[in-house]
């Protein structure tokens, strides 16, 4: 569990911050890990976002496939509309 700890890091004039490494370690993150940024009424709050790999996105959508009656021409329309393209 989370030390009850506080550590203290600094904002580079990119806007970076460097996570100390204790707790890099205690959550798993590792180059590359996606945080989400939350801003709450106490401050920012960052989340681990565990994706898919591209592997398991693509089986969910096979396996979703089979239960849902969705053409490629429907995926199509439907991606370009929350795009906001013209076809």
């Amino acid at each position: 569990m989370a030390s009850d700890e506080p550590e203290v890091t600094t904002v580079t004039s990119k806007g970076q911050i460097t996570i100390p490494s204790s707790l890099r370690e205690e959550f798993g993150l590792e180059t590359g890990t996606k945080l989400m940024v939350v801003p709450t009424e106490y401050g920012l709050v960052l989340k681990k976002v565990d994706l898919p790999s591209v592997e398991e996105f693509q089986q969910r959508v096979e396996e979703r496939a089979k239960s849902v009656d969705v053409s490629p021409e429907d995926v199509s329309r439907l991606v370009h509309e929350a795009r906001g393209d013209d076809e």
